[in-house]
């Protein structure tokens, strides 16, 4: 089922890895831990392992065991696999191991699947991506993801076989079940409402839109362009899981819920007011169609990628709720559909149970509408405390994979050493970030806000965390392209933010009027010593480290910061109560920047948590969004990029790799860096590969 694309979501900007077991001497700093020296360079060839990933080493591989991979004598050659070995090549910037003869052989290790004749039960997972042929229409088999970089759409394809259970494991917890919703819009809540979510479509791995056909018969089409209206084409077959049409109704309730008008929701928080500017919904030809018309300055060149639906009308009303005529019983419903584990499903799963932030159990839902069915018994997504829980419970065969925020050298050395588990690294749709809270006292002076992101060197916090395991992680010098995009424009290097100047910071702070204490402490004309506290999500010591290096660089300025993590599982409310001064954390996102720009930035955007309020900045996001031409509006977002760069209120850090593990039993499970559902974006083709075929 395709999930997505919404807009982006905040996620934990854990360190992640890229790696790749390489014949060259190009060491990584803080390369070896001795204590595992030997055990991982018995462990270098890797034997009978088939993973593919997209970088360097990790720094929990010792020089030893490099030193084997690349240099490895006769003996050693014949006991692990010469051909193996040689068999690593470097093309087009990237490794893999095309046409390497498999190592000897060794026995499969099948724990994680009990295959049963009927009503059989297999464990596996749901988070990875894709959109593959229907299993009855003859896949060609690709297996694990060595082809995942010339094949990204169908890398780790192959033909399902009937039946299955699969448990994927989440390193993140989640609060509610409305990720309309501010608080609960995080990627943990879209992962496990992802399965039954009615989503107009996603972004493949080559950033191309796959429609949902399980709720939609055709792609949006623009019928009008002044005033803009968009058609909408319904598949005559989709229902919400309990024999009721989608129509009109729930269109008009998403506008409500994503309206941002009190008049129409009064009190609602929605992570982003996408449907403001709707003046009208209409139904033509049995209900089938729908024709959403907006009001004279919406002109987005992302209008085929809006959102249109989210919770079903009917049950809304069914539960007492006058949403349509009284502004706070349609708040009301929200936080039902928050609080409630949901009953219906327009996707290919439908939910049998769950407990909020721990489980839930899915099974198929016999009223999916979309070409390819499900051939899994039973789906569940379950919470974690650490990816190494994970790891341990893959091992032991109660979970079947996961694709984590954050995966640390040591976890991919565990990885390596297992057979039976696939994984691959590779650029994910997340961006890290630091974002400055500009209500606080001291921060809502643009010019301290300046010298302390002057202060913060990004390329150490890189070199100390990233660059342990990916030697060439880059700092992310644009807030909406990426540094290989078409449309990447650096306005940042010339300002200085980022660099870790601490004498361009003083001297932004002297011309501002700032002092220093006899003890070094910055103060204010007012004599105000300037004190801050920087939020992060504990867990990780990757992220406890950015955190440390942060309060140094800050120190050398004067600036006294307390260090103040939180749970994962309070990301959201933490963000939506604007709880920090300084805060580190990441967006998931979709290959857009229109809808991206307005919801990070706009003054009045739920999801613009520094409180940063810039009438220039809002104007400039307001011509963004009414450009029609897409390479037009490139350049205007680069203007936007300027401006927020001026405003020094988001430092962005770096675009995050992420990692995928699964067991090798299973099928047409592969990231996708385009969507924020990760590997659950294709969950209903996912399978246990199918021996006979």
């Amino acid at each position: 089922m395709p999930v997505g694309p919404r807009r982006p979501v905040p996620h934990l900007d854990s360190i992640t890895v890229h790696v790749h077991f390489m014949a060259s001497r190009q060491y990584p700093r803080n390369l070896c831990f001795p204590q595992d020296c030997d055990r991982l360079s018995d462990l270098a060839p890797h034997q009978g392992k088939r993973h593919h990933v997209n970088g360097r080493y990790p720094n929990s591989l010792c020089r030893k065991g490099l030193d084997a991979i690349a240099h490895p004598d006769s003996s050693e050659r014949q006991a692990r696999g010469a051909d193996r070995v040689s068999s690593f090549s470097r093309a087009d910037g990237r490794f893999r191991a095309p046409g390497a003869r498999a190592p000897p052989a060794q026995p499969k290790r099948r724990p994680m699947f009990r295959h049963v004749r009927s009503g059989s039960a297999l464990a596996i997972g749901a988070a990875t991506a894709l959109v593959l042929t229907s299993c009855s229409g003859g896949v060609d088999a690709d297996p694990g993801f060595s082809g995942c970089v010339e094949r990204p759409v169908t890398c780790n394809s192959g033909e399902r076989a009937e039946g299955g259970e699969v448990t994927w494991g989440l390193d993140g917890s989640w609060t509610g079940w409305n990720p309309v919703l501010t608080a609960e819009y995080t990627a943990f809540t879209l992962q496990v409402t992802g399965p039954i979510w009615p989503d107009t479509g996603h972004f493949d791995q080559e950033s191309e839109f796959v429609l949902n056909d399980g709720v939609f018969a055709a792609e949006p089409k623009l019928i009008s362009e002044n005033p803009v209206q968009v058609e909408y084409a319904l598949n005559p077959d989709a229902t919400w899981g309990d024999g009721t049409p989608i129509s009109r109704d729930d269109f008009v309730y998403n506008w409500y819920a994503r309206s941002g008008d009190d008049a129409k929701c009064a009190g609602c928080t929605p992570y982003a007011d996408s449907s403001s500017q709707v003046e009208s919904i209409e139904a033509s030809g049995s209900g089938s169609t729908i024709v959403i018309t907006y009001d004279e300055d919406y002109s987005s060149s992302e209008w085929q990628y809006e959102n249109v639906l989210a919770s079903p009308a009917h049950i809304a009303e069914a539960e007492g709720f006058d949403w349509e005529n009284d502004p706070e019983d349609m708040k009301a419903s929200q936080d039902y559909f928050s609080e409630t584990v949901p009953t219906w499903s327009t996707g290919p799963f439908r939910i049998e149970s769950a407990e909020t932030g721990d489980h839930v159990i899915f099974e198929p839902n016999p009223e999916w509408a979309g070409s390819t069915k499900p051939t899994l018994d039973r789906l569940t997504l379950r919470s974690f405390d650490s990816v190494e829980s994970i790891i341990t419970e893959m091992r032991q065969g109660n979970v079947d994979g996961a694709t984590p925020t954050g995966v640390t050298a040591e976890n991919i050395g565990q990885l390596a050493a297992e057979a039976g588990i696939d994984f691959s690294i590779a650029p994910g749709p997340g961006w890290g970030h630091i974002d400055l809270n500009t209500a606080n006292e001291f921060l809502s002076d643009n010019a301290l806000r300046t010298a302390v992101f002057q202060a913060i060197d990004v390329e150490e916090l890189i070199d100390r965390t990233y660059a342990n395991v990916q030697t060439d992680a880059a700092r992310k010098l644009n807030h909406l392209f990426r540094n290989n995009s078409e449309y990447f424009e650096d306005h940042l290097t010339v300002t200085g933010q980022g660099a870790g100047d601490t004498e361009l910071a003083r001297t932004t702070l002297e011309e501002a009027g700032y002092d220093w204490d006899a003890d070094g402490n910055l103060v204010t004309e007012l004599g105000e010593r300037v004190e801050l506290d920087f939020r992060y999500a504990d867990g990780s010591p990757d992220r406890e480290t950015m955190a440390e290096l942060v309060h140094y660089n800050l120190a050398d300025i004067g600036v006294d910061v307390e260090l103040n993590p939180f749970a994962v599982a309070d990301l959201g409310t933490t963000l939506a109560s604007s709880e920090f001064d300084m805060i580190s954390y990441g967006w998931t996102t979709a290959p857009l920047y229109v809808g991206n720009a307005e919801l990070y930035w706009d003054s009045d955007s739920a999801a613009n948590y520094g409180q940063n309020e810039d009438p220039e900045l809002d104007a400039l996001l307001d011509e963004l969004a009414s450009v029609r031409d897409p390479g037009e509006a490139a350049e205007m977002a680069n203007t936007v990029v300027q401006r927020v760069i001026e405003d020094a209120y988001v430092l962005p850090t770096v675009d995050t790799p992420v990692v995928i593990m699964v067991s090798e039993d299973l099928v047409n499970v592969r990231d996708n860096w385009a969507s924020q559902q990760r590997a659950l974006y294709n969950v209903a083709e996912w399978g246990i590969r199918d021996e006979d075929a």
